[in-house]
């Protein structure tokens, strides 16, 4: 209810107040600045500080997941201490956000676009992989978990992996680019199509090479 309030206020005498005003200039934090600044002085700013220091603070944990995502890649990953990769990752992202800092909003919801075409492909290749090869969980064997000669060489998910991208390519409809199935599921804009075809192309794809790869590897 505080969100519609404020976000409401925004509107308010056409716009032309100092809510609206403080949101263009300055964005989601200048928005909260004149909500609370001025009835808290400066206690109000001490508020939009500790504010703006939880955002890091939320951010740790995904942070720190970033290591253990990286070690599990490969045992060579695996040797680097976990606090390297969280300053290796800390860094990536510090030089994402500062240039992007002018223009956060389109900038953030063009990786979460990208972020969305990605799940689509991990999910057609994932779920293809539990249901149709795996069987449910009584397929997985923990135990070969180190084993390089028991896993799966990785072939089929690779290949996958592109087509799924290309089919995202192929459906999507956003501000950079159009492919050419998105244009026609619109008449100006087109419709955005890239989350259903990746999952498409990665799950079709990915069941057929994987069969071939079964045959040949037997893992």
């Amino acid at each position: 209810m505080l969100g519609a309030a404020v976000a409401t206020a925004m509107a308010a005498n056409g716009g032309e107040n100092v809510f609206k005003t403080n949101y263009t200039s300055s964005g989601i934090g200048g928005l909260l600045s004149s909500v609370l600044v001025p009835p808290l002085g400066r206690f109000g700013q001490f508020c939009i500080v500790i504010l703006a220091l939880s955002i890091i603070a939320n951010n740790c944990p995904n942070i720190y997941s970033v290591s253990l995502s990286l070690q599990v890649l490969s045992s060579a990953t695996a040797r680097v201490p976990r606090f390297v990769w969280t300053f290796v990752g800390t860094l990536v992202y510090c030089g994402i956000a500062i240039p992007g800092y002018e223009s956060f909003e389109s900038v953030l919801e063009n990786f979460m676009l990208l972020i969305a075409y990605w799940l689509a492909i991990y999910e057609g290749i994932a779920l293809s992989e539990h249901v149709f090869f795996k069987k449910g969980f009584e397929g997985y064997r923990p135990e070969n978990y180190m084993d390089a000669s028991r896993l799966p060489p990785g072939i089929a998910a690779t290949v996958a992996l592109l087509f799924g991208a290309m089919g995202a390519v192929l459906g999507m409809a956003q501000v950079w680019f159009t492919g050419p199935i998105g244009k026609l599921c619109g008449l100006e804009y087109g419709g955005d199509l890239g989350f259903e075809l990746a999952f498409a192309f990665s799950a079709v794809s990915y069941c057929g090479l994987r069969w071939v790869e079964v045959k040949k590897f037997r893992r």
